[in-house]
């Protein structure tokens, strides 16, 4: 088969065919096109996710032409105020819309990228001041548990007198995520970030309130609640690590899910202070020699001093005594001190108590060397009041029965979505499959009926052909119509024959 000449050849049968032989295998085309596409369109069906909820007209535009730009598709739904875009591409196209600026209404420091010739100083405080209620709520908005914030700014006009000038203040509106709550030291710091933003502004001239009415301000008594749970984060912090260490531990040896640690911990949070003096020999002040002997005592010394003015009384006894001379030395130091203050580690570990329940039975060998292991793994020490115990229980396991349960239910239900979808693909690819059958069993079919019209058609003709070739005369037949028709002729050439045979 020469596949070269195939178009041609296929141009020329399909001019041959019949105008209603050419429809048929079109609908036929048609129709196996449409069930590809069908069973396509099932297999790589895009789910849409939510990409911004609560948006507003001027929000929703500019989101829209920016996903035209990037040609992302979309939909729109909720009157506009949702869109959607493909669940795969939902994280991506925030971060792409979050960095071209379409995510805010109005315009940062960039509003001053454009130059203009002949604005006023008002205009461009107003400029100013636009920019940096922008600035701000882009800044608010990374937080994690806003959705979106407006900022409002009050910069009053610089006076040459102190007295007459103004203060700055601000206004936050905060659209928190559902369910969330701020806590105090996040408002604390975006007050502080405003104050931080906005020359001449005071701490107790910014007001933040949320989109429901609540004001959320940071009271003076915060303080030493955040100090307070500062200290239970540390606490907490502290007996969960310790928790983790020995259950990952029991757990290499009981396995998992067969042990519970519980551990409580004392901490000390007091500050102290602790003032310590020490002295040390510093340079010699003053020096003197004191020289005796047997004859007389000689006072040496500073003049005027005591210890010039006056003798010493055992000199004379020693003199008159006939002692051995003596020769003393006596020097005075100037003391140097040194202070210190000592500031104790606050959180100092008072006391430790573990608990360690398995569900398994121990032997008192067993028992004791997990007491050995936990003392010598957390660093239990008795003499400071530190307790370990260790109860075998049985522990009750209805809540992991039914959380499996659970799972296992959701794996049937959603292998029930799978083989639904599976089947309802099959259904219709038998159905596409059958129609296509259908229409080429009936072009098939159409094709035969036609040949056999044709055959039909044609064989009259052939029977005539038939019967016009039976009919025709032989040579004696000719020869008989000749002698009828010519006897002279006919008798002449006989005559002829029969001279020649002589």
């Amino acid at each position: 088969m020469n596949w070269a000449n195939l178009p041609a050849e296929a141009g020329k049968n399909w001019q041959t065919l019949q105008p209603k032989r050419r429809m048929l295998i079109v609908a036929v085309g048609v129709g196996l096109i449409f069930c590809v596409f069908f069973i396509y369109v099932l297999l790589n069906h895009t789910t849409y996710a939510p990409l911004f909820t609560g948006l507003d007209p001027s929000e929703a535009g500019s989101m829209v032409e920016k996903l035209k730009e990037k040609n992302i598709p979309y939909r729109l739904s909720d009157q506009g105020k949702t869109i959607l875009v493909p669940e795969k591409q939902v994280y991506e196209t925030r971060i792409e819309l979050a960095s071209s600026g379409a995510l805010g209404q109005g315009k940062g420091f960039e509003i001053f990228d454009q130059t203009k010739l002949g604005i006023t100083d008002f205009e461009q405080q107003v400029q100013y001041q636009r920019a940096l209620q922008e600035e701000l709520r882009r800044t608010i908005t990374q937080l994690d548990e806003v959705e979106q914030a407006r900022v409002h700014l009050v910069l009053p006009a610089k006076s040459v007198f102190i007295e007459q000038e103004s203060p700055s203040s601000a206004s936050i509106v905060l659209k928190l995520k559902p369910m969330v709550v701020l806590k105090p030291n996040q408002i604390k710091g975006i007050v502080d970030l405003t104050v931080g933003s906005v020359e001449g502004l005071k701490p107790e001239n910014v007001h933040v309130v949320d989109t429901n009415g609540n004001v959320l301000d940071v009271e003076e008594k915060s303080s030493i609640a955040g100090g307070m749970m500062e200290q239970y984060q540390v606490k907490t912090s502290y007996e969960n690590a310790l928790e983790k260490r020995i259950r990952t531990m029991l757990e290499k040896i009981f396995g998992q899910g067969k042990t519970v640690v519980m551990v409580t911990a004392d901490l000390d949070f007091n500050k102290q202070e602790i003032q310590a003096e020490t002295y040390q020999q510093g340079p010699i002040v003053s020096e003197q020699l004191i020289k005796e002997n047997a004859l007389s005592s000689e006072a040496t010394g500073i003049p005027g001093t005591e210890s010039n003015s006056q003798v010493n009384p055992q000199v004379n006894q020693v003199a008159q005594n006939g002692g051995t001379p003596r020769v003393e030395t006596i020097r005075n130091y100037q003391p140097i001190s040194r202070q210190e203050k000592i500031y104790p580690a606050v959180g100092n570990l008072q006391r430790l108590s573990i608990a360690v329940a398995v569900d398994a039975h121990l032997s008192q060998d067993i028992e004791q060397q997990i007491t050995s292991v936990v003392s010598s793994a957390t660093g239990l020490n008795q003499s400071r009041g530190d307790q370990l115990t260790i109860s075998t229980l049985a522990f009750d396991k209805s809540s992991e029965q039914e959380a499996e349960a659970e799972m296992a239910r959701q794996e049937a239900a959603q292998r029930k979505d799978q083989q639904q979808k599976f089947i309802f693909m099959g259904i219709a690819g038998l159905i596409g499959i059958t129609v296509l059958l259908f229409l080429i069993k009936a072009i098939l079919n159409r094709i035969s009926q036609n040949r056999k019209m044709e055959i039909e058609e044609l064989r009259p003709i052939e029977d005539m052909q038939v019967r016009e070739i039976a009919v025709q005369p032989t040579v004696e037949d000719k020869i008989r119509y000749l002698a009828k028709q010519q006897p002279a002729e006919v008798a002449e050439i006989i005559k002829v024959w029969l001279a020649e045979n002589q």
